[in-house]
Order: C-alpha cells, then structure tokens, then sequence
C-alpha cells in the first residue's frame, strides 16, 4: 500500500525507516527517504505507522535507541 503519493512511499518502506534509531518524528521518515511532506495527506496515517512501530519494539522489550549526536568541534 502507498502511505504517501506525492512522495509515492510505499507503507513497507515507510515501516523499514520507522525501525531506524535516527528516526523520531514523522518528519524523520521522510526526510531519511530522501522526500518531504508535500499536501499533507498522508500525515494521520504516518503518524499512526510510527506509533505502531514505536509500540511493536516497546512490547518486544527493546529499549528506545540512543539518538546519535554529532561530534562537536
């Protein structure tokens, strides 16, 4: 299923994205898909794909991932 059609995102791909530690927002899974949000949409159901993700490795017992920061200097 498409999640986003301006960005043409496919609801697996979106998923794959949600899992990686850097993404955080539904912004994050755009943006590491190398797309933006464009009409708006799609927005509801990203936000639920993300929380759904969150949800799934909250009850697989794993721990929210660190978030990478970069080196300062």
């Amino acid at each position: 299923m498409i999640v986003c059609v301006c960005n043409a995102l496919p609801e697996s791909r979106c998923r794959e994205t949600a899992c990686r530690a850097e993404c955080r927002t539904v912004g994050c899974v755009y943006r590491l898909q190398g797309a933006r949000i464009r009409c708006g949409r799609c927005l509801p159901h990203m936000h639920a794909l993300l929380e759904e993700v969150r949800a799934a490795a909250t009850a697989a017992g794993c721990a929210e991932p660190p978030v990478s920061s970069a080196p300062s200097g």
